[in-house]
């Protein structure tokens, strides 16, 4: 089975007031003995108005390097969308950490920047199985010590969504063994 893990970094939480500054994606084969990353897309986006403060403050805390500065050079949503869409496909199976707000915040990419609908065939999402899991937080740093860390071997900052999509295809394949 091939399957999408998607993240997003945004300015915000809420779809009406916040934009994907950074949208990465990995496609995966299921092999039936493990998985393997077959592409990687990853890329960041100018959001074009300044970061709000407490996502400015949220990056130096986790010291992922986004910052107005860094975003300032970087394509615009619609080129992103574009390349997206075409790495994505057509009615993708997506799997993620708390994968809705990602589908959420890439739909408003695709709708506002190409008139089309994010519209995964499946949803494959690993926080409600951690939570059935684990007990204690279910946050995706949190989870991830307890996997063996096959895909994410050097990843050493989380809050970037190229890490946290290797740290949940970590997750999922702790879950599913």
């Amino acid at each position: 089975m091939r399957f999408f893990i998607i993240d997003t970094e945004t300015t915000g939480f809420s779809t009406k007031h916040a934009d994907i500054i950074e949208v990465s994606a990995l496609e995966v084969m299921d092999t039936g003995n493990g998985y393997k990353v077959v592409r990687e897309f990853d890329s960041y986006i100018n959001p074009q108005y300044p970061l709000p403060e407490e996502i400015i403050e949220f990056n130096k805390k986790n010291n992922t390097g986004i910052c107005d500065e860094f975003l300032a050079d970087k394509p615009l949503a619609r080129e992103v969308a574009e390349n997206l869409f075409d790495f994505l496909g057509e009615e993708p199976v997506v799997a993620g950490h708390n994968v809705g707000f990602d589908v959420r915040f890439i739909n408003k990419l695709f709708e506002r920047n190409l008139g089309a609908d994010f519209t995964p065939r499946k949803i494959i999402d690993t926080l409600p199985m951690c939570k059935r899991r684990f007990a204690g937080s279910h946050k995706l740093s949190d989870v991830h010590q307890y996997t063996a860390k096959k895909y994410s071997k050097n990843l050493t900052v989380y809050h970037t969504s190229l890490a946290d999509c290797y740290a949940t295809l970590d997750v999922l394949d702790y879950l599913n063994n």
